[in-house]
């Protein structure tokens, strides 16, 4: 083997790691859950959040329920998100897709993963584990709060009250609806659009120029007592605005209360948005769609009472052209710079800092306008920025540090910086301004120059110093240490080893989550569920006999079709499955084992017949987990039974 062949594992091995990272597509995923404590025959609401900066967004949510729950769902909608952070832009695509559990029997579960496929790779998010108490019982009371929270279902006024009681009492106009403030008089309507709850938009001002900042606002008005977000809201599209989230949702915003042709409302915010054009035009903002969720609202039905806004259009043009100062950008809003310079005294071709700060409202601007002078050549600066919020204003400020070289000495101005902008409040252009002052720019000293020995001319030279051997001798064997095949071994090494052992960490974690994916299969379900039937057997439980077995049968069906056969009625079952892809034979059989657990768990059979139905259960299973799953995995091993 060649000694610079070790030399080119490094960059191969480098080079398959980095596409094996690129190839995965970055998730963000979040899990949320109504509550973590319910009693049985209570609904709670789950909802996966999956957003990516890819060009492709993720797809086929699934969510891993234990038996103790009946599921509704997954009711997806797609959303979009277009943020600023100082001059940058982020935008994410993505889904949610929201499930409605609802209990069936106590005792502590976990819930989840949730999970979704982006670019042909599942990724997931963790699971929570949900206790469930037995019917009748409240689970325990939340702690106090400071202050008012209408979206907590349980306590929304702090008091500890739960809702079923709170609703009683606003509806006997109790005292606790007093607490809530009086609602402004610009947010109360002339007539309600609706009886039961409606929303309201605003989006000011209605006018604008490119840049200038427009703020929409999203009141949710409900008549039916104080309500929480449904899950699933479609959030306003806005496609030719740079937007950033003032209030994300009403969780945490007060409440206000108003009477309306003798009709008591509940108002709260719940959306509002501060928006910057992108181009002249008539520019439409999209509708929200947002869920009503409360006793008198839908709860129970997951969505909730569904309402949606108008859309909105607003003229945007460009800044007049009249008064526009030179050196103009596009920047508008309300600005004021600082600046520090240091040091002010420096060698010629030495370098001081120069740390400017515009300050105020408006979309950060991107860039000064620099002095033009003789002796002073400026170099890109620095950005950082401190984004700030005052009120529905967006605002901060943005530091901008340069580094100036000075090639010419004597004492320099070194001028202004500017930046002009757009003032939309008073509809005039402003140049904002700050002098730098002098620096003192010493010259190099004399003495320095005489002790620089001048170049001499390379011709003549050169050929002096060169020495002509009269004859040719054998050269002298020097050896070097570079020159042997060991150094490119030992050079390779290190890298390699490196290389080598984040390969091996790469394929622990892919086999850790292969295992994961298999622990999670619905063939693997199928083969516990024929586990716990074999113990039930022994120990006579025929009822769990039968409850086991349909779990298998189920969890097979689901591995082989990818169908919730539970939500199936009976008598759409064969079909269906035979429209899924199954052959009339095992359709046919999956209907019959149905309905042979159903006469066991009614206690129609003996422990004869149920260890017969293990044993047919068995065999269906084998059969439905060796056909080609929805999506790959690993296959796993059917026992015999042994009754």
């Amino acid at each position: 083997m060649k000694a610079w062949l070790p030399a080119l594992w490094a960059p191969l091995v480098l080079a398959v790691l980095f596409w094996s990272q690129v190839a995965v597509a970055e998730v963000d995923l979040e899990l949320r859950f109504s509550a973590r404590e319910v009693a049985v025959g209570e609904a709670l609401s789950v909802r996966l959040d999956a957003m990516s900066s890819d060009d492709e967004a993720p797809s086929s949510p699934e969510l891993v329920v234990p038996d103790g729950f009946e599921v509704r769902g997954p009711s997806v909608g797609t959303r979009q998100q277009v943020s600023i952070s100082g001059f940058n832009m982020v935008t994410q695509t993505g889904i949610s897709a929201t499930w409605l559990l609802t209990a069936t029997r106590a005792g502590v579960f976990s819930i989840g993963p949730a999970s979704v496929m982006a670019r042909g790779q599942r990724q997931q998010a963790e699971a929570v584990r949900v206790r469930v108490f037995p019917e009748g019982q409240r689970p325990r009371a939340r702690s106090r709060r400071r202050q008012l929270d209408p979206f907590d279902s349980l306590d929304p006024l702090g008091n500890g009250t739960g809702m079923d009681d709170l609703f009683d009492r606003l509806r006997g106009k109790s005292s606790r609806f007093d607490q809530l403030p009086e609602a402004p008089v610009d947010l109360v309507p002339e007539h309600a659009p609706d009886t039961l709850a409606f929303l309201a938009a605003h989006l000011e001002p209605r006018r604008a120029v490119v840049g200038q900042q427009l703020t929409l606002t999203i009141y949710a008005h409900g008549a039916q007592g104080l309500f929480q977000e449904a899950p699933g809201a479609r959030e306003p599209s806005h496609p030719d605005f740079l937007a950033q989230r003032l209030v994300e949702d009403g969780s945490r915003q007060p409440a206000y209360q108003y009477t309306l042709d003798g009709q008591s409302w509940i108002a709260v915010k719940v959306r509002e948005i501060a928006l910057f054009p992108l181009h002249a035009g008539q520019l439409e903002v999209g509708p929200l769609e947002f869920g009503f969720l409360g006793r008198r609202y839908g709860a129970r039905s997951g969505d909730g009472l569904r309402r949606s806004t108008r859309a909105l259009v607003v003229e945007v043009s460009e800044p007049p052209p009249a008064g526009r100062p030179s050196g103009y950008s596009g920047d508008v809003g309300n600005f004021q710079l600082t600046a520090l310079v240091e040091p002010r005294s420096i060698a010629v071709g030495g370098s001081i800092s120069i740390s400017a700060r515009a300050k105020g409202t408006g979309r950060l601007p991107g860039a000064l306008k620099l002095p033009e002078q003789s002796g002073v050549e400026w170099l890109e600066p620095t950005l950082r920025d401190d984004v700030a919020t005052k009120g529905s204003t967006v605002g901060g400020s943005r530091s901008f540090n340069y580094l100036a070289r000075l090639t010419k000495a004597g004492s320099i101005d070194l001028g202004s910086l500017s930046l002009p902008h757009y003032d939309p409040a008073t509809g005039r252009y402003r140049v904002a301004t700050v002098e730098l002052g002098k620096v003192n720019v010493e010259a190099a000293p004399a003495d320095a120059v005489l002790a620089t020995p001048a170049r001499a001319p390379a011709g003549p030279r050169l050929f002096e110093s060169v020495a002509f051997r009269p004859t040719l001798t054998p050269r002298g064997s020097r050896a070097y240490w570079a020159d042997g095949g060991a150094f490119f071994w030992l050079l390779g090494a290190g890298p390699t080893f490196v290389l080598g052992a984040a390969g091996l960490l790469e394929l622990t974690r892919r086999l850790k989550k292969r295992s994961a994916r298999r622990e999670q299969s619905q063939a693997t379900h199928a083969t516990r569920a024929l586990a716990d039937a074999r113990r039930a057997l022994s120990g006579e439980e025929l009822g769990s006999v039968a409850s086991a077995a349909e779990r298998a049968i189920y969890s097979a069906i689901e591995w082989a079709t990818g169908l919730r056969a539970r939500a199936l009625l009976r008598s759409e079952l064969t079909q269906t499955l035979e429209r899924a892809g199954l052959s009339r034979e095992l359709a046919q059989q999956s209907g019959e084992l149905l309905d042979s657990s159903g006469a066991l768990r009614r206690g129609e059979a003996d422990r004869a017949r149920a260890a017969a139905l293990v044993r047919e259960v068995e065999s269906l299973v084998r059969d439905l987990v060796r056909r080609p799953a929805r999506e790959s995995g690993p296959e796993p091993r059917v026992e015999e039974v042994r009754p």
